[in-house]
Order: C-alpha cells, then sequence, then structure tokens
C-alpha cells in the first residue's frame, strides 16, 4: 500500500511502487466512486498497461482530478444518462524512481522531478474500459528500442510543472468514442501540440463536425467509416490521402505506410475480416540490430533497355509501433499481421490492413506514390539522373523545408553545396530521395535509427511536395550525384562538375 496524503487539502495523494499501482488505483476506485464491486476486467485493463512498466517505476496517484477529455465526454453524453457517472478522475504519474512528497516543495526536489517524470495515466470512470488520455514517455516500458511520433506535453503535478515527450494515448469509452474517434483525437492532439497550423480537439467537436455528414445519430457511437474519419481530419484542416489496398494499391500498402512513418506523419490505419474492423494509429518502428540485405526483396530500375536491381528502404522487414485502444500502448507489429496480440475470442482472427488515412498538410499536393515514381525517374533520366551499379539502396521521405536546411546546415558538406541548397527557394514541404551504396547505408542507418556513422549517401534528389504534374522534371529542385551537381537558378538548371560532398542521412522527427 502507498503512502498516502491528505490533510489540510481536498485532493488525495498516494506515493507508491509501480508493482503496487494497480493495487492501489482499484483502492481508489472502491473509496471514491462507491465500487467495491468492480469486476477483473477493470483490473485486466489496468494491468494490461502498468504490467508494460519498467518495474524500478515509482507512481504518484492524486484524486479527484479534472480531466478536459472526460469532462468533454461526461457533459456532452454521459450526464444525461439516467444511471449517475462522476465527473472527476482519477491521474497515475509516472517517475523513474522513488520519489517523496517533500521533493515537491523544495527547488532541489523540484529539479529531480523534472528529471526523473515519465508521464502520466487518466483512469476515468468509465469502467469497462477505464483508461483515458495517456502521454508516456518510451523510458516508461521494458520495451522501448522503437522511435516515434512526439511532443512535448506539460502537467502540473502537486504545484510543480512537469514535461514529458510522448504520442498520445487513449481507450475507447465504447459509447460517447470508439476506436475511430479515439485516433482521430490523438492525431489532432498531436498535430495541434506540435504544430501552430492546428488545435487540439475534443470528442464533442468531432461529433459535431460529423453531423454534417453522417445521415445518423452519432452518440451512442457505432463506429467510423473510413470516410469518415478522412472527412473529419479535412474539416480540421488537413489535406487527407486515402489508400485502399482493395481498390488501388494491394501489398503496395504496406510501403506507404512506411514512407510516412519514415517521413514522421503518424498514420490511421483500419484493419478488418469478414465481420469486425478497427482501426489503429502507427506512430514509429522499432530499431536495433543489423540488416541482412540478403533477405530483403529488390526492386528495379529502367535506364533505357538497361534493369537495374536496387533496394527500397521500406522493403527492410521492420516491426511498427502502434497505439491500438485495445492494447497498451506503443506495441510493436508486423504489419502484415496487425492483430497478433488479439485473443481468438475477440472476433478479428485473420484481420489485415485495408485502409491508411493520412493526415497530409493541405498544400502537399504530391502524394507519395506518384513523388516515389517522379524521384526514380529522375534518377534513370539521361539529363537528370545518374546510373547506380546493382544493389543501391533508395531511402525516401518528406520533410519540411526548413527542418531539412537546419539538416543541411549542419551538414559536412562543402560551403558551395549547402548554399546551394539553403539559397534555393522551397515550398513549406519537400520529397528527398536519398541513395546509398548498400554498406554505406549500413554504417549510416542501420544498426540505430539516425545513427550516422562512418556512412555516407552518394546521392540527393529534392522535390517539390506542391508540384501536381508528376511526369514533369519541374518538380525537380535538386540533384547531387557522384559526378555532379544539379541546381535550379532562374528556372533553369545549371551543372556543377564537382561531386555530391560528404552527406549524412537526414534524420525525420522521430525520436
Amino acid at each position: 500500500m502507498g503512502v498516502t496524503f491528505a490533510s489540510m487539502s481536498s485532493i488525495t495523494l498516494s506515493i507508491t511502487s509501480v508493482g503496487e499501482a494497480v493495487s492501489e488505483v482499484l483502492d481508489y476506485i472502491s473509496e471514491f466512486y462507491g465500487r467495491e464491486d468492480y469486476d477483473q476486467g477493470i483490473e485486466d485493463a489496468l494491468s494490461s498497461v502498468f504490467n508494460e512498466f519498467r518495474d524500478d517505476l515509482w507512481v504518484l496517484i492524486e484524486y479527484p482530478y479534472v480531466d478536459k477529455v472526460y469532462r468533454d465526454s461526461y457533459y456532452t453524453y454521459f450526464a444525461s444518462k439516467n444511471n449517475a457517472y462522476a465527473r472527476d478522475c482519477i491521474r497515475v504519474c509516472v517517475f523513474s524512481g522513488e520519489i517523496a512528497l517533500e521533493q515537491f516543495r523544495t527547488l532541489e526536489g523540484e529539479e529531480e522531478l523534472r528529471r526523473d517524470f515519465l508521464g502520466y495515466v487518466v483512469i476515468r470512470p468509465t469502467f469497462s474500459h477505464p483508461v483515458g488520455r495517456t502521454l508516456l514517455d518510451k523510458r516508461a516500458f521494458k520495451e522501448n528500442n522503437f522511435v516515434i511520433c512526439n511532443y512535448q506535453g506539460n502537467v502540473a503535478v502537486n504545484g510543480v510543472k512537469l514535461n514529458v515527450s510522448g504520442f498520445p494515448y487513449s481507450s475507447q469509452d465504447t459509447e460517447s468514442i470508439s476506436c475511430a474517434e479515439t485516433t482521430i483525437w490523438s492525431i489532432m492532439e498531436y498535430f495541434g501540440n506540435r504544430y501552430p497550423e492546428y488545435k487540439p480537439t475534443y470528442p464533442s467537436n468531432i461529433i459535431g463536425v460529423l453531423s454534417r455528414f453522417s445521415k445518423q445519430r452519432l452518440l451512442p457511437s457505432n463506429g467510423l467509416t473510413v470516410d469518415q474519419i478522412s472527412y473529419a481530419l479535412k474539416e480540421f484542416g488537413f489535406g487527407t490521402s486515402v489508400y485502399a489496398r482493395e481498390e488501388a494499391y494491394g501489398d503496395e500498402i504496406e510501403n506507404i505506410i512506411a514512407y510516412y512513418i519514415e517521413s514522421g506523419i503518424p498514420v490511421i490505419v483500419t484493419f478488418e475480416n469478414e465481420s469486425s474492423a478497427h482501426a489503429i494509429v502507427i506512430i514509429g518502428y522499432e530499431t536495433g540490430g543489423a540488416i541482412d540485405f540478403d533477405s530483403v526483396s529488390t526492386s528495379e530500375i529502367s535506364y533505357g533497355e538497361e534493369k537495374v536491381s536496387y533496394f527500397d528502404y521500406t522493403d527492410v522487414p521492420k516491426r511498427y509501433v502502434v497505439n491500438d485502444d485495445n492494447l497498451a500502448p506503443y506495441r510493436t507489429i508486423d504489419l502484415g499481421d496487425p492483430v497478433e496480440y488479439y485473443e481468438e475470442d475477440w472476433g478479428f482472427g485473420g484481420s489485415t490492413i485495408s485502409s491508411v488515412i493520412v493526415p497530409l498538410y493541405k498544400k502537399i499536393y504530391l502524394e507519395v506514390t506518384k513523388a516515389r515514381e517522379l524521384a526514380l525517374a529522375i534518377l534513370a533520366d539521361a539529363d537528370f539522373g545518374y546510373r547506380y551499379d546493382e544493389g543501391f539502396v533508395f531511402r525516401f521521405f518528406l520533410t519540411s523545408s526548413r527542418s531539412f536546411k537546419e539538416h543541411i546546415s549542419r551538414s559536412e558538406l562543402g560551403g558551395a553545396h549547402k548554399d546551394c541548397i539553403i539559397l534555393s527557394r522551397m515550398p513549406k514541404f519537400v520529397w528527398c530521395a536519398e541513395f546509398y551504396e548498400k554498406g554505406d547505408f549500413h554504417a549510416a542507418v542501420g544498426a540505430e535509427y539516425g545513427g550516422m556513422g562512418a556512412g555516407k549517401a552518394s546521392g540527393l534528389v529534392i522535390i517539390d511536395a506542391t508540384e501536381a504534374n508528376e511526369v514533369s522534371n519541374d518538380s525537380l529542385i535538386f540533384a547531387g550525384y557522384p559526378d555532379r551537381v544539379l541546381v535550379k537558378n532562374e528556372g533553369k538548371f545549371v551543372t556543377l562538375s564537382e561531386p555530391l560532398g560528404f552527406y549524412k542521412g537526414f534524420k525525420s522527427n522521430l525520436s
């Protein structure tokens, strides 16, 4: 049992080890919600998250906690029901070592708390699915060898402001929000806290937006279609792209996911079988371990009548990090088996990824499949390309020109080539293709993501992401190869005879 502090205050606090956290939260539920008859499902739901934490963590538990997302659902839906629902939540704050109440009242103690803080889990009084708004640092988990999209959130804990970086998570409550609304909420929470163009949203806002699209009531939630999810994201400011396996993309759907994740863009994925469907968010991928290129399939590029095989980095086998509201945060899956953790009686057996919904900046007009084809067409072009030997590696991603120019300014490129890129007029977003010799790629990004050791890229192509004419070289901004560099100047290309200098691959905003 943790140590409880409640004197002189209406807020009750407990500090305990993570191993006692579930038991302590259940005591809170019993005391403050009057649920002494809670069923095993509540304990299982809590354990599914807390059992994934490192064993050396400590937690601070507090009640009452006013959670903005649950309060929105409460006043929109739960308060109108005949049965009484509590409006306050329990919050569990996670720390990397043992903490004491006294630390919250001294400057030295506050610095230790800021160093050790790893995030929070909100427990809602929706007891079939109690885990609410959650933001956790990946270091809180036993398995954390991965990189993800993340933003820095800040919270006040017992009077002390603390920061944590992670990707937002919540389980569905099955009534006011289903898996689909949860994925929309988490996407908006991420983008709204990271970029000024977007704002975080609430379940009632999602319902309000979709009410203009739907011909039937949206509460209680029966889930959303792919079109409804896409429509909501569009209304919240995105230029959404949707990729459906059966309609056009087939087995390429996994590569599309990989390109966007490599770009640091979280995507909503739906999977289904004959009887069930579900939506999750893919936010990153597992790292570590050498790349065995002997086990990686190859693609082909045509230089006239000659074909050259190459490795597409998206074909390198990886496990992808997902936030699935049926599982704990940050689980890793094989894209070919998105339900590998599911019990047989859940009804999702044999499910495969059916659709991908990508929240793109609305002025990105060149989507990934056309952009990739254009990059490879430029490489194969007699005037604008370069002939690589068999087995080169192709890495492709989307990034903001601001981030990419910052990367170039810190690179070891020669000053002339730096200026060629940094002083080039670019749109807000660009597509980038990097080309590597196999051995150099392994040294650059193999064992550790963004490791950028001795390896370097031997080629770089930058493409305008706002140019919709995918068959024209008008979208080409820069091309650098082992024999020359091409730069656009006043609408015309200038060829520099010197080769591309020492260029290490770009590290996206995954961390």
